[in-house]
C-alpha cells in the first residue's frame, strides 16, 4: 500500500511543472478574454489557472497518507517481539535497546512549533521483514521532543514520520544549548 501510494506521489509530483505550465496559459487566456469579452473562454482559463491548487493540495493529501502508512507500519515492525534493534552505545549511553524500542513504540504526530531536528542518530532495525533504519533527532527547542525518520522507503530519512516525547532519552556526544 505505502510502496503505491509513494509510486502515486511520484507520478504527481513529476506532473507539477506541466501544471505550472498550464496554469500560465490559463492566467494569459483568462486575462485576453477581457479584450474578447468571451465568459466561456474566460472560464477555461480560470479553470486551468486553479488545477495548479487543486494538484497541490492533491499532493499534500497523499504525503500526509504515505507518512501515516509508514509511521504505522513502523509501529507494528517494532511491536513485533521478534525483531533486534542495535544502537550505538556512544550516541544513547546507558539507554537499553529494549527500553528504547519501547520508546519508540510511543510514535505520534506532534505538530512542529517553529523547531526542527537537530543531531541524528541512527538505530538499525532487523527484521523479518526488511533491515532499515531509523534515525532520532533532538528537538531544537525541546529537548524532550524527538523527531523520528526512516529509510524503509523512498521518501528517504528527510521526512520525519512522526515525534515521541520521553524524558528517558538522552542522546550523549550532542551539544546542548539548554
Amino acid at each position: 500500500m505505502t510502496e503505491n501510494l509513494e509510486t502515486f506521489y511520484s507520478f504527481l509530483i513529476s506532473l507539477l511543472p506541466f501544471s505550472f505550465v498550464i496554469a500560465a496559459i490559463g492566467l494569459i487566456i483568462a486575462m485576453l478574454t477581457r479584450l474578447f469579452k468571451n465568459d466561456m473562454v474566460k472560464v477555461i482559463g480560470i479553470a486551468l489557472f486553479i488545477q495548479t491548487f487543486i494538484l497541490g493540495i492533491l499532493l499534500i493529501i497523499v504525503q500526509n497518507m504515505v507518512v501515516k502508512n509508514v509511521r504505522s507500519e513502523v509501529i507494528g515492525i517494532l511491536s513485533d517481539p521478534k525483531i533486534k534493534i542495535s544502537i550505538d552505545s556512544a550516541d544513547f549511553g546507558s539507554l537499553q535497546t529494549e527500553e528504547l524500542k519501547n520508546e519508540l513504540l510511543k510514535l505520534k504526530d506532534i505538530s512542529t512549533n517553529h523547531s526542527h531536528a537537530m543531531d541524528k542518530k541512527a538505530i538499525q532495525v532487523i527484521s523479518p521483514a526488511g533491515n532499515f533504519n531509523i534515525f532520532i533527532a533532538r528537538d531544537s527547542n525541546n529537548p524532550k521532543e524527538f523527531w523520528i525518520f526512516t529509510n524503509r522507503y523512498k521518501s528517504g530519512e528527510d521526512k520525519e514520520i512522526g515525534k515521541i516525547k520521553t524524558s528517558n532519552i538522552v542522546l550523549d556526544n550532542v551539544n546542548r544549548s539548554e
